[in-house]
């Protein structure tokens, strides 16, 4: 309890801390750099980090983590800001003299572009990640008579229409380089030397956005800065993505998957999307 009204503004309201949105609130915060979460949900303060859009923007520097060191961020970079704030405004507008600065402190100083580097790159199905994950049955056999098989072709399009029909076999076998496939239950396969192999959602999606990248056919997001609004209406992403751009952004009334992103958030969502491979419009 302690931890989550020390790391949220003052305006937060501590009766909104309740039994059933501290996970939730805790899991913001870990989102946004503020916290560590670990096992049994115990958590503690992140590393004192300040984080910039790019070594020749470096306007809005925002702190996350520890707030012990937020007094000493604002001392070492000279800001003249009240050193409650977590947007800083160093004295000199130099990369290299902010970051020996800050780590004169012991505070990180990273790129949004560095701080995303833990999400997993899009790749495509391992052949030892595939062992053991073969399907007996043929999957045109066992759907026979039902709705189609879909295999995944990036040729232009949303993500959704990227889906297309596969009658059969023979069908299958006329399409070059097809090697994705959803049964009509939701199920993904991955097709290798004639053999189909079972693929969990998160390792088919991380194949979905590899597979854009090798025909150079990158989905296409509509992102209004302005107002923040990301339409992802026909666009699944990898969890880990998902759950950090729905943890940085709320849901617009009425519609789930599209997300109102805060100015201070966007630079982050863009960076991540664009680390799939995505051309935000």
């Amino acid at each position: 309890m302690g931890l989550l009204k020390h790391s949220e503004p003052p305006s937060f309201s501590e009766s909104s801390l309740t039994p059933a949105n501290i996970d939730t609130e805790l899991h913001n915060l870990e989102a946004q750099g503020e916290v560590l979460l670990g096992i049994g949900k115990r958590a503690c303060m992140a590393r004192p980090t300040v984080v910039v859009e790019s070594p020749e923007h470096l306007v809005g520097l925002k702190f996350t983590g520890d707030r012990a060191y937020l007094r000493l961020a604002h001392q070492m970079l000279n800001t003249g800001q009240p050193v409650s704030r977590t947007l800083l405004r160093p004295q000199k507008q130099s990369f290299p003299w902010i970051q020996e600065q800050l780590l004169k402190a012991g505070i990180k100083c990273l790129t949004i572009k560095q701080s995303i580097s833990q999400l997993p790159l899009p790749e495509i199905p391992a052949a030892w990640s595939l062992r053991g994950q073969e399907r007996l049955e043929n999957p045109f056999s066992t759907y026979q008579g039902f709705d189609s098989i879909f295999g995944y072709q990036p040729i232009g399009g949303a993500q959704r229409d990227r889906w297309k029909p596969i009658v059969g076999l023979e069908h299958l076998a006329s399409i070059s380089s097809l090697n994705l496939l959803r049964t009509p239950e939701g199920e993904f396969l991955w097709l290798q030397d004639g053999q189909f192999f079972e693929l969990d959602p998160d390792t088919a999606y991380l194949a979905i956005f590899k597979l854009d990248q090798q025909v150079n056919q990158p989905l296409q997001i509509a992102l209004d800065t302005k107002p923040g609004r990301l339409d992802l209406r026909d666009t699944y992403l990898p969890k880990a993505y998902a759950q950090l751009i729905w943890r940085l952004s709320k849901a617009e009334s009425g519609h789930n998957r599209i997300r109102l992103v805060e100015p201070q958030s966007q630079p982050r969502v863009k960076a991540a999307l664009e680390r799939l491979g995505c051309v935000l419009v």
